[in-house]
């Protein structure tokens, strides 16, 4: 697996400390480390990923969060030249139809539905590390990750 850096934006604690621990374990079982950039509340979220000059990267962006939400943070990004075609995973609790469709209208990578299973979590995280998101091209036939 290439090296990867995720930058991750959630409010809620108990989200990023589960995300954070999957990451470091993770990269203790492919020997690898993966660069985590986490943004509590989203706060510098589009400064951080401007100044990334890592090639093999991807935002996970919660979508309820207080000060901006996660669909403000998405067109955010899909305006801007630097960073339209930068890899946004929409990653909530909410499996919408109407949640989900509105994410993959403004522009979102793909959608994911936060695992309750810290496996499942592991599962969903090695699958998205295991992206080489520098030649990726989305295929919006399977923008729902399970």
């Amino acid at each position: 697996m290439r090296h990867i850096k995720i930058f991750y934006a959630d409010d809620d604690d108990d989200d990023l400390m589960f995300f954070n621990e999957a990451v470091e374990q993770i990269s203790e079982a492919i020997h690898s480390p993966i660069s985590l950039d986490v943004f509590k509340d989203g706060e510098n979220l589009i400064e951080g990923i401007k100044k990334n000059e890592e090639n093999n990267s991807v935002l996970f962006l919660d979508i309820n969060m207080p000060l901006k939400s996660g669909f403000q943070f998405l067109q955010e990004i899909r305006n801007d030249p630097k960073l339209v075609g930068f890899p946004v995973v929409m990653y909530s609790t909410s499996s919408d139809n109407s949640i989900i469709e509105k994410c993959k209208a403004l522009g979102a990578s793909y959608y994911a539905i936060k695992p309750y299973d810290f496996n499942d979590l592991i599962k969903l995280i090695t699958s998205f590390a295991g992206i080489n998101w520098e030649n990726h091209h989305v295929d919006s036939k399977n923008f729902l990750f399970r």
